[in-house]
């Protein structure tokens, strides 16, 4: 898709120097795919910190227990 916009080039120097990109489009998209991954990242720790945890160190020690031994090869 072609779009037109106005650009601070400050801003844009800036950014292709942090992402390592050369070309405007190739910052757009770095920039784009960047905010869809903190966004993503910060949707995962939404839930990670919802999900209840009742682990005292003993309850965890005998989880580990339970694990069965892994056969070297």
């Amino acid at each position: 898709m072609k779009t037109t916009i106005e650009l601070d080039q400050n801003l844009l120097r800036q950014a292709q120097k942090t992402l390592g990109t050369d070309t405007i489009k190739g910052t757009v998209e770095a920039s784009l795919r960047t905010v869809i991954q903190r966004g993503q990242l910060q949707q995962l720790a939404d839930a990670l910190g919802t999900i209840p945890l009742d682990l005292t160190p003993d309850r965890l020690r005998r989880q580990r227990h339970k694990r069965t031994p892994r056969v070297s090869r």
